[in-house]
């Protein structure tokens, strides 16, 4: 790249600003002999606040030869500006440059973008008096001394034990924090507290979200911390009959001696015909823990596309639904209890076998204020006995 030689000759001699990085096909020189002339700084700079999409700042340059610049100044206070792109003409052209990073301290600094541009200040402001400023220690590489808690299943939703643990950073003032990572397959880790004092502090991250797919993921928290890596395991495999569901966010599979009894009542007039399916597993041989579904269904058969839920109790088409953990304790739902409101659809149904979903809320009294079990994404694959 072409640069005014006045701009070399200061950014050596005066030893008090640090240059940044060039690469590309382009060849350009700045609008500006040691100051940028009329540089266009936007946003707003405190301390201890990140930095946003809006905080840029334009250029201007002489485009000599168009072609590719990626471009960025030195870290100044936290902060770094960066851009990349390419010229299509020659002559004054606009250089737009990205702020990324965290002010670290109130007061005015000075960037060069490139190796031998002009020079541009920003003035950072005194954060809140109850914001702190805390830098990472091991930034940009990996967290050095964290410990990630909590197993990670592709489909599962992360618990509160989900957490990662002793990441480092450096207080240089007191106060609150809150920071978060960019969500990255499926799942990101946010916190927030308060320091009391000055010096080398731990903090913790929380997981939200649901893993996507397994292997290993990156994540960083804020916009200059370091990395920590967090490894997702593939969901268990489903066995041949079975019913599966997450009972409050926590995936359980029944799979031991799932089955299916299909049972009918002829008329007895005034009493009309019924129909009932009778579907339950338990989690393994030894084991207390169940969960069982009896399903009823008045004047006819229960069919492909047959929906049980709190409307349909009216229609003749009634539920009972049982959980019972390996201490025996019990929760359920019942179509006739407005505090268990459940629904199960029967998405297809032959002679030798019944599958379908279900989902609703259990409790242990069937009545406000008792303990309840919620349960999601359930489904099952029985066969018929």
């Amino acid at each position: 790249m072409l640069f005014a030689s006045c701009d070399k000759e200061y950014s050596r001699e005066s030893g008090a600003f640090t240059t940044g990085t060039n690469s590309g096909t382009a060849v350009y020189s700045y609008a500006g002999l040691q100051n940028c002339t009329t540089p266009n700084i936007k946003g707003t700079y405190v301390a201890g606040t990140a930095v946003t999409i809006s905080n840029t700042v334009t250029l201007q340059v002489n485009v000599q030869t168009a072609g590719t610049f990626i471009i960025s100044t030195a870290t100044v206070n936290g902060i770094t500006f960066k851009g990349s792109g390419t010229f299509s003409a020659t002559g004054v052209q606009n250089l737009n440059l990205l702020a990324v990073g965290t002010p670290v301290s109130p007061g005015s600094f000075t960037y060069i973008p490139g190796s031998n541009g002009c020079a541009f200040q920003v003035v950072v402001t005194e954060g809140s008096a109850a914001t702190s400023v805390f830098t990472f220690p091991d930034a940009p590489n990996a967290c050095k001394a964290v410990t990630v808690h909590g197993t990670y299943i592709v489909g599962e939703l992360p618990t509160s034990a989900n957490t990662v643990d002793g990441i480092q950073v450096n207080v240089t003032k007191a106060g609150t924090w809150s920071l978060a990572t960019l969500p990255n397959n499926g799942i990101s880790f946010g916190g927030s507290g308060t320091f009391t004092q000055t010096g080398l502090q731990t903090i913790s991250l929380t997981a939200t979200g649901t893993p996507i797919t397994s292997g290993p993921f990156n994540y960083s928290p804020g916009n200059n911390g370091c990395s920590f890596t967090v490894v997702v395991a593939p969901a268990d495999p489903l066995p041949a009959d079975y019913i599966r569901c997450k009972i409050n966010g926590i995936t359980t599979t029944f799979g031991y001696l799932a089955s299916t009894s299909e049972v009918s009542t002829p008329a007895q007039p005034p009493v009309p015909a019924t129909f009932a399916l009778d579907i339950t597993a338990g989690i393994a041989a030894g084991s207390e823990e169940k969960i069982e579904m009896s399903l009823t269904k008045v004047t006819a058969a229960i069919v492909t596309g047959d929906i049980f839920d709190v409307n349909s109790l009216s229609a003749g088409k009634l539920y009972l639904v049982s959980y019972t953990n390996a201490s025996l304790s019990s929760w359920s739902a019942v179509s006739s209890i407005v505090y268990t409101p459940f629904t199960i659809k029967i998405t297809n149904k032959t002679a030798t076998r019944v599958q379908g979903t279900f989902s609703g809320t259990m409790s242990d009294t069937g009545a406000a204020g008792g303990d309840t079990k919620v349960i999601t994404d359930g489904i099952f694959n029985v066969p018929v006995q």
